[in-house]
């Protein structure tokens, strides 16, 4: 069985200790070996985004397919009650997003975003 590794940045917004620990536990029960970064607060970026977020980062290794896990976060985040809507309006109540896949940076928020690089770094450098 082919073991994939993933590093996935995790934010929020809207109730973010609680959506995050929430998410935090899905992600433990449904990968059991799951590693994560600290979660920092951190000044919200654009117009339409008035809270702050905080973020962080999981790693996690999987016999899923990039495609797989893409679909199962995107399910987490609609569990958690994001909506394109929510989005527009500078709601986020989780933000999930492959960043590593297989030691290569997939998702242009790694090189974007200070605090998405520190908490995958976090994960990735540690290993």
């Amino acid at each position: 069985m082919e073991s994939n590794e993933f590093i996935i940045a995790i934010s929020s917004n809207q109730e973010p200790l609680r959506q995050i620990e929430a998410v935090k536990n899905v992600l433990q029960q449904t990968f059991p070996k799951a590693v994560f970064s600290d979660f920092v607060p951190t000044k919200a970026i654009g117009d339409h985004y008035k809270t702050p977020f905080f973020n962080g980062a999981a790693r996690i290794v999987t016999s899923l397919s990039l495609e797989t896990l893409t679909t199962l976060l995107k399910h987490m985040e609609q569990q958690a009650g994001r909506t394109p809507e929510m989005k527009a309006a500078g709601i986020v109540p989780i933000d999930l997003d492959i960043i590593v896949y297989n030691g290569s940076i997939i998702h242009r928020d790694y090189t974007r975003f200070p605090f998405v690089r520190k908490a995958v770094d976090a994960l990735w450098l540690k290993k």
